[in-house]
């Protein structure tokens, strides 16, 4: 699993004097467990886009261990994200008209990966993750089953790196708890290392790693660096 490192990292956009996101270093060790905290606008959102690469920096270093996005082109970043990040969003980014498990297996597919392990692996996670029926269409599915969804298909190729913004934000007090354990249990299991930005304070507080953002800088830093 890869570790984190991050060296005098800027990212400006037009109009503005000063860099939206500057930090001077940040490191996370390889199967560790953060959570990033902030206010709309102090960030986040900013830092994970960088993170995942889905945007380069204006200036600085980026890699998690020998994968260097920071001087990789869109083409490779794209590449490596497909093979090395889980990505979990707020809104759920599912496919209506497709079921649970066609939606889980649908980026393996389009990247020619499915086998049947890998179709295995999909209605064991479905399982885990409480979804009972797996050829159920998504758009029939609560908030907080969509969610779920969403998370077994991130994990479902054993992605090193787990990446997810605002994972509860749009789910109700049960079924974002649910999620959260979720999250954190599979990273767990599987030994991948887990970013999480978030809002919910009860999120926060499962990771052993918090930092607070404001205005694009890290406020404070708080727990274990391992």
């Amino acid at each position: 699993m890869p570790a984190l490192a991050v060296e005098d990292l800027a990212v400006g956009f037009p109009g503005l004097a000063e860099p939206a996101l500057a930090i001077p270093s940040l490191t996370l060790a390889a199967g560790a467990r953060l959570a990033v905290g902030g206010p709309s606008g102090s960030g986040k959102s900013t830092l994970v886009n960088v993170l995942t690469g889905l945007a380069r920096p204006s200036a600085g270093r980026v890699a998690w261990g020998d994968s260097e996005l920071s001087s990789m082109g869109e083409g490779a970043r794209d590449r490596w994200r497909g093979a090395a990040v889980g990505l979990v969003m707020q809104e759920f980014h599912l496919f209506p008209g497709l079921s649970a498990l066609d939606n889980v297996l649908l980026p393996a597919r389009l990247a020619r990966a499915v086998t049947p392990a890998v179709a295995a692996r999909a209605h064991d996670l479905l399982a885990q993750v409480g979804i009972s029926r797996p050829g159920q269409r998504v758009e029939t599915l609560s908030r907080g089953e969509m969610q779920r969804v969403a998370v077994a298909r991130a994990v479902l190729r054993d992605p090193p790196v787990l990446i997810a913004d605002e994972p509860t934000a749009s789910l109700d007090v049960e079924s974002g708890a649910a999620v959260a354990d979720l999250l954190f249990d599979l990273a767990a299991a599987s030994g991948a290392t887990l970013v999480v930005v978030s809002h919910d304070p009860r999120v926060i507080a499962r990771a052993a790693r918090r930092i607070v953002l404001e205005r694009g800088r890290i406020a404070s830093d708080e727990g274990d660096a391992a």
